[in-house]
C-alpha cells in the first residue's frame, strides 16, 4: 500500500511532508520511532542496517536521516560516510548506547549532526527533527546529550 506521504499521493499545491530514514538493527525501537514520527506528520522509512539505508536513500533521499551506530551490514559509521560524501549538509541525528567517549569524539557533532546517548527522550528528537525539517538553514546546537525516556 502506497504511503499516503509519498510524493505520488501528495496533491497539487500541497507539500509532501518530509522524509525521514530511521536505520537502527533493533526492530522494536525502529517500529517505536516510525510510528512516532508518521504520527507527528512526517513521511518515515526504516532500514535494519547500513547497506539497506544507503538503498532506500539513494531511491528516495531522506530529509533528514536517524541512525544508530552499531548495525550489522554498513554501520552507523559508514552510513555517515556514505551520505556526506554525496550530501554534506544532509542532517544526521546518531543514536547510540555504546560509545565511549574517545569514540564520541570521533564523530564530528555540528549544526548538521546531533549526537543522542540511548536512551533518547523521544520528545528531544522530535524537536531537532523539527528544527532540522523547518528550514534548510536552521542550525541545531551541537552537543552529546544523555536521556532518560527509551524510544
Amino acid at each position: 500500500m502506497p504511503d499516503p506521504g509519498s510524493p505520488e499521493n501528495s496533491t497539487a499545491g500541497s507539500p509532501a511532508p518530509p522524509h525521514i530514514l530511521v536505520a537502527d538493527d533493533e526492530a522494536i525501537a525502529v517500529m517505536a520511532l516510525e510510528r512516532f514520527l508518521s504520527r507527528k506528520g512526517y513521511r518515515v522509512s526504516t532500514a535494519s542496517n547500513g547497506i539497506e539505508a544507503m538503498e532506500i536513500h539513494r531511491r528516495d533521499p531522506a530529509d533528514v536521516v536517524v541512525t544508530d551506530i552499531r548495525m550489522p551490514r554498513g554501520g552507523g559509521r559508514e552510513l555517515i560516510t556514505n551520505l556526506r560524501n554525496g550530501d554534506k549538509g544532509l542532517p544526521i541525528v546518531v543514536m547510540t548506547g555504546y560509545m565511549s567517549l574517545n569514540e564520541e569524539e570521533d564523530i564530528t557533532v555540528n549544526d548538521r549532526m546531533v549526537l543522542l546517548q540511548k536512551p533518547i527522550e523521544i520528545e528531544r528528537l522530535l524537536q531537532i527533527v523539527n528544527d532540522f525539517t523547518a528550514s534548510k538553514a536552521s542550525a541545531v546546537t551541537p552537543r552529546v546529550e544523555r536521556s532518560r525516556d527509551r524510544a
